[in-house]
């Protein structure tokens, strides 16, 4: 809180106080952020602060942006002076500096700069023809080059795919065709040697019976 000695009616903004300034007595404190309201002693300043806080901390943004301001102007106007006094020089050495500057670069003389513009029409002939293709234009050759190769080679690969799917199918029909044709043949030899068993059958009777006809005889 900083000291006040205004000579005018001063009164403690503590509303429970309100006690007036009089001459002669020590000087009301005013608040340090605003500087707008005053009091008597450090306890009115606490009591009231809770009333005085919002109002307090908006006037102390508002000081602290007129100071702002005021200092901006401030060095904006110092800026400006100092390129003003910048820029302002004597034209006699500003043309000295131009005649050095023309002096010193030799591009500047008429002939030089004549001979640049003036070209020999049978160099740039020349030039022309030589001049190679574009490399965005064989560039685009070689990719469409490529892109016909990958496709063949798609194209081929896709023939060779179906002609060993055909293989595929032809050899699941033959060995369909194989397991019929042994399962037929297992059943012709079982009939066959059923058969077999049977002729056997006969002929062991029929030897037995001969061997009989002989005991007898």
């Amino acid at each position: 809180m900083a000291g006040n000695n205004d000579k005018r009616v001063i009164v403690c903004a503590n509303p429970s106080c309100q006690k007036k300034w009089v001459q002669g007595q020590p000087s009301f404190k005013s608040c340090s952020q605003c500087g707008q309201v005053k009091y008597c002693s450090k306890d009115c300043q606490k009591t009231h602060w809770k009333q005085h806080k919002r109002a307090c901390k908006k006037k102390a943004q508002q000081i602290q942006q007129q100071q702002n301001q005021s200092q901006l102007s401030i060095r904006s106007s110092q800026i400006s002076q100092s390129s003003h006094d910048k820029s302002v020089t004597s034209p006699k050495l500003n043309q000295n500096q131009n005649k050095k500057q023309q002096n010193s670069n030799p591009n500047n003389s008429p002939q030089l700069k004549q001979g640049k513009k003036q070209q020999s029409p049978q160099l740039n002939n020349q030039s022309n023809k030589t001049r190679s293709p574009s490399p965005t234009e064989s560039e685009v050759k070689s990719e469409s080059n490529e892109q016909k190769k990958l496709l063949s080679e798609i194209a081929a690969l896709k023939r060779e795919r179906q002609m060993y799917l055909l293989d595929k199918q032809d050899a699941i029909l033959f060995l369909e065709q194989t397991k019929k044709t042994v399962a037929s043949q297992n059943e012709k030899m079982e009939s066959f040697t059923e058969r077999l068993r049977l002729t056997l059958n006969k002929i062991e009777k029929i030897h037995k019976s001969l061997e009989s006809v002989k005991a007898i005889c």
